[in-house]
């Protein structure tokens, strides 16, 4: 089965790295924000007793009424730049930026003042025609104040620029931090499910931390599970040379005791058929074993498979012949009749799934039906397809009959079927990277496809 690998959106890696970045980015932008409000420009703040001490004796004397014009200098330094007669007037020649300052200080509800550009800003003022806005050149002090904080605006993008950047490659440190040690436990875990007995964990299982007590309990599983592992395929060997022992006696003793009258009485065709029968068993048990366990590797070789499939016919065709008699097989194998190229598999392993379909056709389809092969090869794929003329299978149960001992029905002829045939396929077909399915033929009958790279 080939695996299924990670995309990068869906990666650990990735989303920590997100959500380390998200984090320090927020802490940064709240830094920021607290910058930003302690080095904002100055803006209107109230206004000093000195405005309110020099000009309010001037601005409400009666002598002053008519002589308030904008930019009239009234005492000292102190300038009038905005009255309001009904309409607001202002000095002639003011710049966008004096005039929206000036509005500004005359609509607060309060006495405020402000720097704009080299001058100070004051009022709304009372005075005998109405409220008025007065400058006076700024002050040394107050111009130093307006260029620090010029500075400060002129570093924030730069100081920002810098915070990203140095948030990335602190979620870039984290994320590599903690996603390393999962990384070395994933390789690990391959190399467990490969049949090591002692992954490379490197320094993890010396860790104090849950990652640490990870790493510790992979290595005693790993260990546990090779040496359940041996003790298996010990055991595996061990059944396999008792079984096959008497087994084999038994068949060389009734070959020898096998005489023309024997052969018609029924009670030793019977026991013929059923040591064959426990033979067939022992056998497909044990291949199922050998491939569970890994046993069986695979050994890719070029297949000629237009003469495996004319090799398996004739085999079939003898063997079914000498069980039955020439004039009880009445059956047919219909091989691909287009041509085919060589294939690189595993040609024990192609014979066996080919010949374990061809059997299990014939045994669930009529006695003397048609077996059909089917081959195709599209890109780098090849597909053998067996169809037999049976009644087929229920569809609810055809993902089942890949299981070990499972017959869809067990009224229907199964000769000496025990389930074991399509299990054995699909541990075969995984072995080659391949893929197997069945399906009811549109015309009746099961179809299995088997799939593999070419």
């Amino acid at each position: 089965m080939v695996e299924r690998r990670t995309r990068w959106y869906q990666s650990l890696t990735f989303r920590l790295l997100t959500v380390f970045w998200f984090l320090i980015t927020l802490t940064a932008a709240a830094a920021f924000a607290a910058i930003l409000y302690l080095a904002r420009p100055p803006g209107p703040e109230p206004m000093s007793a000195e405005f309110d001490r020099a000009l309010t004796p001037i601005l409400t004397h009666p002598s002053s009424a008519g002589l308030l014009q904008p930019g009239r200098l009234l005492v000292g330094q102190y300038r009038l730049i905005a009255i309001s007669r009904g309409d607001l007037e202002f000095v002639p020649g003011m710049s966008q930026m004096e005039l929206a300052a000036a509005m500004q200080v005359y609509e607060s509800p309060e006495p405020v003042q402000m720097v704009v550009g080299d001058s100070v800003y004051a009022g709304p003022l009372a005075s005998n025609e109405g409220f008025v806005v007065i400058s006076r050149p700024a002050t040394a002090a107050e111009l130093q104040a307006i260029q620090e904080s010029q500075e400060d605006r002129d570093f924030l993008p730069r100081l920002a620029l810098f915070s990203v950047i140095a948030s990335f490659l602190g979620a870039l440190i984290l994320g590599w931090w903690f996603v390393r040690p999962l990384k070395q436990l994933r390789n690990a875990t391959r190399e467990v499910a490969a049949g090591a007995a002692e992954p490379d964990l490197k320094r993890l299982p010396r860790r104090r931390d849950e990652l640490g007590e990870l790493a510790r309990t992979l290595k005693r599983t790993a260990l546990d599970l090779a040496t359940s592992r041996d003790a298996q395929r010990r055991l595996l060997s061990d059944v396999s040379h008792e079984l096959r022992s008497p087994v084999g006696r038994l068949q060389v003793a009734l070959d020898l005791l096998e005489t023309p009258e024997l052969r018609q009485n029924r009670n030793f065709k019977q026991l013929h058929k059923d040591i064959y029968r426990l033979g067939t068993i022992i056998d497909s048990i044990l291949w199922l074993s050998r491939l569970e366990n890994g046993l069986e590797k695979l050994v890719k070789d070029e297949v000629d498979v237009v003469k495996l499939l004319k090799e398996l016919k004739d085999d079939l065709d003898y063997f079914y012949i000498a069980q039955l008699g020439d004039d009880q097989w009445h059956g047919q194998i219909v091989l691909p009749t287009n041509e085919l190229p060589t294939v690189a598999t595993d040609p024990v392993l192609l014979r066996m799934i080919v010949e374990n379909l061809v059997r299990n056709a014939f045994q669930y389809g009529p006695q003397d039906g048609v077996v059909e092969i089917s081959a195709t090869a599209r890109g780098e794929d090849f597909a053998l397809t067996i169809r037999d003329h049976g009644p087929g299978a229920p569809e609810e149960k055809l993902a089942k009959l890949f299981e070990p001992f499972y017959r869809a029905d067990t009224s229907r002829h199964h000769g000496t079927g025990v389930g074991l045939g399509l299990a054995l396929c699909q541990r075969a077909v995984a072995i080659l990277d391949g893929d197997i399915h069945a399906r009811n033929h549109p015309e009746g009958g099961l179809e299995i496809t088997v799939s593999f790279p070419r």
